[in-house]
């Protein structure tokens, strides 16, 4: 699949992402209520690896997730899909531009490919947790190696990148795939926290 099929995929994945998403106007909660449901994401977040960049990420959703375990897991898990979505976009242009060293090409493309793996884990996990049925244990076994392995996938991203010279590359591929990787274990968190 080339550059430009791929980035329109990618479009296309995002919109439906978005959709779901419930594009609701209540991202500043301000009742009693909605600060209860504002204390539980304050809560959740506090005992994961990353409570910042979670709290900060969930804050406002947590009108959608009223202290539901369960939405907090696939609203965790939907934010770390569109956060994937957003750095496989960012790589993308840079294999675009076409102006990049071989090697550093090499490693970008690798980072790439990684990246559509955690992509694909992450959206099967999602699909999986919106879908869950009598045999809950044996699905959130298989959601729970997803996620891990979506993990995996990002650090191995990164990790290409020790030997990168060209620093500016190097940093925004981290940045962007570092953020998946603190969301996606966020999620994991959760998931594993999660009594069905």
């Amino acid at each position: 699949m080339d550059v430009q099929a791929l980035t329109i995929l990618i479009f296309i994945l995002l919109s439906i992402a978005a959709a779901c998403d419930d594009n609701s106007t209540n991202h500043h909660p301000q009742n009693s209520t909605t600060q209860s449901y504002v204390n539980y994401i304050k809560n959740a977040c506090r005992s994961t690896t990353y409570p910042s960049i979670c709290y900060k990420s969930l804050y406002p959703y947590a009108l959608k997730i009223e202290g539901d375990p369960l939405k907090l897991c696939n609203t965790s898990l939907s934010l770390a899909l569109k956060a994937a979505y957003r750095a496989s976009r960012t790589i993308s242009k840079l294999l675009e531009d076409n102006n990049l060293a071989h090697t550093t090409e090499l490693v970008v493309e690798d980072c790439f490919d990684n990246l559509k793996e955690s992509i694909g884990e992450l959206r099967d996990s999602l699909v999986a947790m919106q879908h869950l049925d009598s045999d809950r244990e044996f699905q959130m076994s298989n959601i729970k190696t997803w996620v891990s392995a979506a993990i995996t996938d990002d650090q191995t991203c990164s990790d290409g990148f020790d030997n990168v010279m060209d620093v500016n590359v190097r940093d925004k591929i981290r940045k962007n795939v570092f953020k998946v990787g603190k969301m996606t274990s966020n999620a994991l968190y959760f998931i594993n926290n999660l009594t069905y």
